[in-house]
């Protein structure tokens, strides 16, 4: 459950990777300013920040589960 737990998480942080990199594309290609840049990364930084939690608390409690089953 821990594996699967860290892999759903790895998979999460895959996602931040390339909405970052789509991010800095659009301030490269001026659809996006810097102001917005730092905005819109600190959003996909927390947005992961609450998967992460929740993936956490479900294997956490699905560890407890198999434990006591």
């Amino acid at each position: 459950i821990k594996k699967q737990g860290e892999e759903a998480k790895v998979s999460c942080r895959n996602i931040r990777r390339d909405a970052n990199k789509a991010l800095e594309q659009f301030e490269k290609d001026a659809v996006i300013g810097e102001d917005e840049l730092t905005k819109h990364k600190d959003k996909v930084q927390g947005l992961l920040k609450s998967y992460e939690g929740k993936i956490d608390e479900l294997a956490d409690k699905k560890g407890k589960e198999v434990m006591e089953g």
